[in-house]
């Protein structure tokens, strides 16, 4: 069915339509979610909180206004996200985070000095990405993950190019600083 049209009988209550829309775009806001949390409970969190702050507020979407339904709805995942991270920084600093990602499955090629040493850097990474601001971290996983332009990124998060460049910029000259130990250690 046409986006448009659901969109149309989901603003009049059709629930069936509701649905469709969250079905159609769930992986990309779980997607989106779990890239900053960096867990599949915290993501299921946020891709709720983005479809009832959606769905509550879908009487005011206009299709002219807005750029399209997933664009919409992606903005409000992205602002959720930092919302979400905001609201749990003191929890997961007191609680710890899991590592970045799985290490490559173990054979007898694999080197255990270097996977040891491959956990140590993706642990340092994640806490030092945690060491950004939300808006920071969002604006430099969206760009350096997720490929996306500064123009892209602006719209996205409904601010100037401006803004994006210095957020940005600042994120990476703390990463820099954070991280710059490490890589002098691991020259040694």
């Amino acid at each position: 069915m046409d986006e448009t049209i659901l969109i149309q009988a989901a603003q009049a209550g059709n629930k069936a339509a509701l649905r469709e829309l969250f079905e159609q775009n769930r992986r990309r806001i779980f997607g989106l979610a779990y890239q900053y949390t960096k867990n599949a409970e915290d993501a299921e969190d946020i891709l709720q909180e983005t479809f009832i702050k959606a769905f509550r507020n879908l009487a005011s979407y206009r299709i002219e206004r807005e750029g399209g339904f997933g664009a919409w709805l992606f903005r409000i995942g992205v602002n959720a996200s930092i919302d979400y991270l905001r609201r749990h920084k003191a929890r997961r600093a007191e609680a710890g985070e899991e590592a970045l990602s799985a290490v490559p499955a173990q054979g007898s090629d694999v080197d255990p000095e270097e996977t040891r040493r491959l956990n140590e850097w993706r642990e340092r990474i994640r806490a030092s990405l945690d060491g950004l601001s939300a808006k920071q971290r969002m604006v430099f996983l969206l760009r350096h993950e997720n490929q996306f332009s500064i123009r892209e990124i602006a719209y996205e998060l409904r601010c100037t190019e401006g803004s994006v460049k210095t957020h940005l910029f600042r994120a990476v000259a703390a990463l820099r600083v954070q991280l710059r130990p490490t890589t002098v250690e691991d020259r040694s």
